[in-house]
């Protein structure tokens, strides 16, 4: 370490600084006399005062103090270990024989280099030791933690082990290649394919509908198995409900099997796929998935009640008929025989008519808050549409009608129609208006205004309202069957319009939540993920609070029971629950609130994770193209020694000498103050004991 003075202002002022001191001690001693002072005590006074003066001046200058402090940084050498489960699958023995051989290259490292071992799979971590039982491997994660915790290290080398497999994050080969240091890698596993027949992939949904058949697709891989024969069977509740036998022709076999399945009852409900295992098999433990459906009774009942004839209403029933989630019926108005307040949307079409009198059916409509979507058109009797109080008024300006295009709303926020539909509603057809203007209550919003000609006007088009919970939808014209045709035109598909229509439709169905007390959580987890509920309790005027404690009660398959308390966050609760075993599981959350009592209740399931049984062939090839690329290499669990050589004779890991700079103002140094005060002190007591004033 050494040090300079920086000084910021030019440097002659030194030398008045100097004449400064001179000149005090000048007129301090020119008046004593040889007789009250012998020589050499005036000259030492003198010299004190000359350099107590000097050195104050100096310091009111305000120098600076540059010290530079070199340190030296040895290289770190990462090690990374794999502990996901595949390194155990094909052989048990060889992890632990591995981590012998690694923890022996890290004494030895050790010894001439800073070292730290960690292991990856779930995620990063410091290994003390390997258990290899993470569900997934993840091998970009490496690198991300190496650039969060040591950017500004000198990394001298990192030494990955695994087998290459990774079913999670980016192709470590790819994020590796941008790095500066070495990457030695130490391969893993076997990369000989090995007999075995596996369930590779399963598709279904999460949510289907009572007696309704839910597609199920299970994907089969197989290999080295070729000649073999095996059976797939689906159980649910302890009984085979389907099963299929499964022809091996290839070592390489790979398959797709397509199930229906129906749903008979209501509840989450728990399928069990077995897959045969074949003789000499590696692994059976891939031969097994299960997977969870929660079945409900709560498809929309949509109403579509029709002045007459028309292909609007065929239009709109093929594509509400494309959601599951929708039960559709249709009927003219004049043989409309049902009970209206059985449907939880209602679509009049050119209703009210002239023609028929429907006042009883928007009584009861009205007096259930049934959402509804009026099309208006030649046969709509628009003096007693006006009566609904829908919250749009239709002012006659002539009879006839306006060609109007769709002119998209951009401050439309109630929901997304769709971004094809977004992209495709300005190139539809026109619809048939009345020539008229509107007038909207507050609130309304306006998805599309109407365009006449080149002229887009504030007319809307198709707009919604909600008055007393009541949500109305609106659409200005008829003749959207000519949508659905020129979206089929143009995309050779009617996706766009459907999933407007359906977008429409599924807005006006949802109810806002108006409960007091709210707990949300993922219904369907895997293994590896804790469960989450975020919580919102609430007073009377709505507003959030969380002064009580809430209490979770969540109970197992078997009846077990374990209770939590939510914690507090800012305004709401959350409670973290942790990683729960596979299985069904139901909850319970309570409160009080000044003399309200509150529950909530809900289900999750916790799903398998297999995804580390899937691959078992290990690839020493991403390995080695990983070491290649960096400039380090490859060597197996039995040839360590040849990375700990390599590390030891590369130029490039080597101690790193950087230098730092740090600046201190040079008044703040204490010792310059007892030297102004010594100096002074003595020149006191010398004057005094000589009897000088």
């Amino acid at each position: 370490m050494d040090f300079d003075i920086i000084f910021s202002h030019p440097w002659w002022l030194l030398l008045l600084c100097l004449a400064t001191g001179f000149i005090a001690s000048a007129v301090l001693y020119y008046k004593n006399r040889m007789n009250e002072f012998s020589p050499w005590k005036l000259w030492l006074l003198a010299f004190f005062r000359f350099a107590t003066v000097s050195l104050i001046c100096f310091l009111i200058l305000a120098p600076l103090i540059q010290l530079r402090i070199t340190n030296q940084q040895d290289p770190v050498i990462l090690l990374f270990a794999d502990n996901s489960q595949s390194i155990t699958i094909i052989d048990g023995e060889s992890g632990k024989t591995f981590q012998e051989h690694l923890f022996t290259l890290s004494n030895e490292l050790s010894k001439d280099y800073d070292v730290v071992v960690y292991q990856y799979g779930n995620q990063v971590s410091i290994a003390d030791t390997l258990t290899f039982e993470d569900k997934i491997t993840d091998i970009s994660q490496v690198f991300n933690t190496i650039d969060e915790l040591y950017s500004n290290r000198n990394i001298g080398a990192v030494v990955l082990a695994g087998d290459g497999i990774y079913n999670r994050g980016i192709n470590p080969l790819f994020i590796s290649s941008n790095q500066l240091y070495p990457i030695y890698t130490i391969p893993l596993g076997d990369t000989i394919p090995k007999k075995d027949i596996l369930i590779n992939r399963l598709q279904h949904n999460q949510i289907t509908y009572l007696n309704n058949f839910f597609p199920l697709e299970i994907t089969l891989a197989a290999k080295q198995s070729g000649g073999s024969r095996s059976r797939v069977k689906i159980i649910h509740e302890q009984e085979t409900i389907w099963e299929q036998s499964v022809f091996v022709d290839t070592d390489n076999y790979f398959t797709t099997i397509p199930v229906e399945l129906q749903a008979l009852s209501v509840g989450l409900k728990r399928y069990r796929i077995e897959v045969e295992p074949l003789a000499n098999e590696i692994s059976t433990a891939n031969n097994i998935s299960e997977f969870f459906i929660e079945v409900i009774d709560s498809r929309q009942k949509i109403l579509i009640l029709a002045a007459g004839p028309h292909p609007d209403v065929g239009a709109l029933k093929q594509a509400l008929e494309e959601n599951e989630n929708f039960e559709i019926e249709v009927s003219m108005i004049e043989n409309f025989q049902g009970n209206i307040n059985n449907f939880d949307v209602v679509v009049w079409h050119q209703l009210p008519s002239t023609k028929h009198n429907t006042n009883e059916l928007f009584r009861e409509a009205e007096l259930r808050n049934t959402p509804q979507l009026f099309i208006l058109g030649t046969l709509t009797n628009l003096n007693a549409f006006n009566r609904l109080q829908t919250g749009i008024q239709v002012n006659i300006r002539a009879a006839g009608f306006n060609d109007s295009r769709a002119e998209l709303n951009n401050n439309f926020t109630l929901f997304q129609p769709g971004n094809e539909a977004v992209e495709l509603l300005p190139k539809f057809p026109p619809l048939q208006s009345h020539f008229a203007t509107y007038d909207l209550a507050p609130g309304t919003q306006v998805l599309v205004n109407q365009k006449i000609g080149n002229v887009a006007t504030d007319y809307p088009l198709i707009a919604f309202s909600q008055s007393s919970g009541r949500k109305t939808g609106f659409v200005a014209g008829e003749g959207i069957w000519r949508w659905r045709l020129n979206n089929f035109q143009r995309n050779n598909n009617h996706d766009a319009f459907n999933q407007m229509v359906s977008s429409i439709i599924q807005f006006l169905t949802i109810l806002e939540d108006k409960s007091f007390f709210r707990v949300t959580t993922d219904n369907f987890l895997f293994e590896n993920q804790p469960a989450i509920f975020e919580t919102e309790l609430y007073n009377k005027s709505y507003e959030l609070v969380n002064t009580p404690e809430i209490n979770m009660i969540i109970t197992n398959e078997d009846g077990d029971e374990f209770e939590y308390i939510f914690g507090k966050t800012n305004l709401a609760y959350r409670l973290t629950a942790g990683i729960f075993p596979v299985g069904e599981y139901s909850y319970k959350a309570s409160t009080t609130l000044g003399t309200d009592y509150y529950e909530a209740e809900g289900i999750f399931t916790v799903s398998a994770l297999n995804i580390e049984e899937i691959n078992t062939v290990a690839n020493h090839q991403l390995l080695f193209q990983m070491a290649r690329n960096s400039g380090g290499l490859m060597a197996y669990p039995d040839q360590l020694n040849k990375i700990l050589e390599d590390i030891n004779s590369r130029q490039d890991i080597r101690p790193v000498l950087y230098t730092q700079y740090q600046y201190e103002d040079l008044i703040n140094l204490r010792w310059l103050f007892f030297v102004i005060m010594i100096f002074l002190s003595v020149e006191w007591f010398i004057r005094k004991y000589n009897g000088s004033y």
